[in-house]
């Protein structure tokens, strides 16, 4: 699975107690932080551009940070087999203006560019798009799965 990133922007992974998750990064990994002892097991492959995650407790729950010579990434890990992913791939989001519309509500827009998502809030309150609140419209990571006000409407690709 391909997740499209923007560097300042928080993406959940999830991982399962059945089976490791792979992370490859665009570039080389410097260093890693997050999570307890404890937690999970954490091996460096691919010449330092991926992290394979070994979850050792049921209920994880941990914030983790990956840094590069050209930034970090900030990232959610979470236990939940059926939501879990095997093999992730990051590559870094674009902003585009040729979208199409993938669903609509009374409450939001959600449009689909090749390598990342817009979420377009149609009321006047502000609209909780994963860790953020949207007033109007924001451009968001494409591929980790999007929450819009605490339900998931996008994930592994396709909107829910």
């Amino acid at each position: 699975m391909i997740y499209y990133i923007f560097k300042d922007q928080i993406f959940t992974v999830f991982l399962s107690l059945a089976h490791l998750t792979v992370m490859t990064f665009p570039e080389k990994i410097h260093d890693y932080v997050g999570g307890e002892i404890g937690d999970f097991k954490i091996y460096e492959l691919n010449k330092g551009r991926s992290l394979v995650y070994e979850p050792k407790r049921m209920s994880v729950d941990k914030n983790f940070i990956v840094f590069q010579k050209s930034g970090k990434y900030h990232f959610n890990l979470k236990i939940s087999g059926r939501d879990s992913n095997k093999d992730i791939e990051i590559r870094n989001a674009k902003r585009c203006k040729l979208f199409s519309l993938l669903k609509e509500t009374k409450v939001f827009k959600l449009f689909e560019c090749p390598k990342s998502l817009m979420v377009q809030n149609k009321t006047k309150t502000p609209l909780k798009v994963n860790e953020y609140w949207v007033q109007n419209s924001k451009f968001v990571s494409k591929g980790p799965p999007l929450r819009i006000n605490g339900e998931i409407v996008y994930y592994q690709g396709r909107r829910i």
